[in-house]
């Protein structure tokens, strides 16, 4: 069952049973959770017709108990069990009582996982004849451009094309942050219409990912001493060197993969259909033109020394960020291209 699946079957009331919910779109998430609830549970009797459960240590017997219960004024009740793992596994006892437990009509049960494995899908059949199988993923790239516009035109707010792009750049496809970073811009411009990259720029948190393939963009583009100060930045923000150095290779990979899949003919869509996770076509295009900078010797090259720094730190000769300080001034020799 898709999302917008789950939101017209919230809008008809139809939902009793049991529900398995997963996916990173944690805000879509616990925002259907949220409208289930005021659907399900008749105001002011939460206290009567609402159980959460969390965790591991959870027992089947206390799940089992608040599903025999009535409800007390009120149609029905619901229960959330969140990441207990009941589901992970179909040879768990829990697992097979939750397939064989009886849900009457006057309960809505829902189990949430924040980490599950796809290929375990197959397992929850019973769930899917029953309430539904929710995957909350990340809403596309155009979307969400849409979405971002339409929420500053309900503030009578303008803002440019372009920028709503470089906001999704600066802030991934979470929902939960783009709400957050939109509703700063929003207070932040006041009673200014139109919203700027300046604006932007002075009040949108950038994610580690943005600060570090934009580091390697300032490499490409020759701008050495802005590199550095981003490097110094995320050490003086606590970031893990592992994770930067990780994302540094990671990012020489796309330049790579661009460089090669360009050489064989391949269009932007087709290209990007190779990423590990989607990027919108604007990002693919220009990751494409950034890899016309290196060649394939280097970037091969400079992907083994990112590996030969990550073994040499693991093994304790060198620190990891003296290590990427030494990587980073690799990269920014321009004689190796």
């Amino acid at each position: 069952m898709t999302y917008d699946e789950l939101t017209t079957k919230i809008k008809g009331g139809k939902l009793d049973g049991i529900f398995f919910f997963y996916g990173e779109e944690r805000y879509l998430l616990e925002k259907s959770i949220a409208l289930i609830k005021k659907k399900v549970i008749t105001p002011g009797t939460e206290v009567f017709n609402f159980f959460k459960f969390e965790g591991k240590k959870v027992a089947i017997d206390e799940i089992s108990a608040a599903v025999d219960r009535f409800p007390q004024m009120s149609l029905m009740k619901l229960i959330i069990v969140k990441n207990s793992g009941m589901l992970n596994n179909a040879v768990l006892k829990e697992f097979k009582i939750i397939k064989n437990m009886a849900v009457p009509p006057d309960t809505c049960l829902i189990f949430v996982e924040d980490s599950f494995d796809k290929k375990k899908l197959k397992n929850l059949s019973f769930i899917e004849s029953s309430g539904g199988v929710v995957s909350f993923n990340y809403m596309p790239f155009n979307k969400l451009e849409i979405w971002i516009e339409k929420r500053f035109k309900a503030e009578e707010k303008e803002i440019l094309e372009r920028d709503t792009r470089y906001i999704l750049q600066l802030c991934g496809q979470s929902l939960e942050k783009l709400t957050r970073e939109c509703e700063k811009l929003s207070l932040y411009t006041g009673e200014r219409r139109k919203v700027t990259r300046r604006d932007i720029d002075a009040v949108i948190e950038k994610t580690v990912e943005f600060t570090t393939y934009n580091m390697v963009d300032n490499v490409v583009a020759g701008q050495v001493g802005k590199a550095f100060e981003q490097l110094k930045y995320l050490r003086d923000t606590d970031e893990k060197p592992f994770y930067i150095l990780n994302l540094v290779m990671s990012r020489l990979s796309e330049l790579l993969l661009c460089k090669l899949l360009k050489e064989d003919g391949l269009s932007t869509a087709e290209i990007g259909s190779y990423f590990d996770f989607p990027r919108p076509a604007f990002v693919v295009n220009k990751t494409i033109e950034e890899s016309r900078s290196f060649s394939e010797k280097y970037l091969k090259s400079m992907i083994n020394r990112g590996l030969y720094y990550d073994l040499e730190c693991k093994q304790g000769r060198l620190s990891p960020w003296p290590a990427l300080e030494l990587y980073l001034a690799e990269l920014t020799d321009r004689k190796r291209r």
